[in-house]
């Protein structure tokens, strides 16, 4: 993974439209790379690379593609873990009787069975979803 992905996944979080937004990006760059890989592959102009030079470009090409596909694919997971939650969620929500209630005894238990760092763990689990739910 480069560097940039790295940091666009970090500032996209778990927010669905971020997500959906760089999927987009990601999406248009590998059109483009294979709209320019099928002219260089098809229509060697003079004004183009010849030979090994020719090789080398249509390789990197088919290079970034390979890895756009595999960022592109770590962007589909997150917002599938996105959209797994919000079902469970909604499960939930409409399943227990006395929401509020239940809710807090959840709360209390998880502080009482859990370490410490698995209680921590389940919290930072729990903001994300929370940030994922924002519209």
């Amino acid at each position: 993974m480069s560097q940039v992905f790295t940091q666009k996944l970090l500032d996209a979080g778990y927010d669905p439209i971020a997500l959906k937004q760089l999927l987009s990006a990601i999406d248009a760059d590998k059109r483009a790379i294979k709209s320019a890989l099928s002219q260089l592959s098809s229509e060697p102009a003079e004004n183009m690379a010849r030979g090994r030079e020719r090789q080398t470009r249509i390789r990197k090409m088919k290079d970034r593609i390979s890895f756009l596909t595999e960022e592109r694919e770590i962007v589909r997971v997150r917002l599938g873990d996105i959209k797994a939650n919000n079902k469970g969620l909604n499960k939930l929500q409409h399943s227990a009787k006395n929401r509020a209630e239940f809710q807090s005894a959840f709360m209390l238990a998880a502080e009482q069975l859990l370490s410490e760092e698995q209680y921590l763990q389940l919290e930072i689990k729990a903001a994300q979803i929370m940030q994922s739910l924002r519209p």
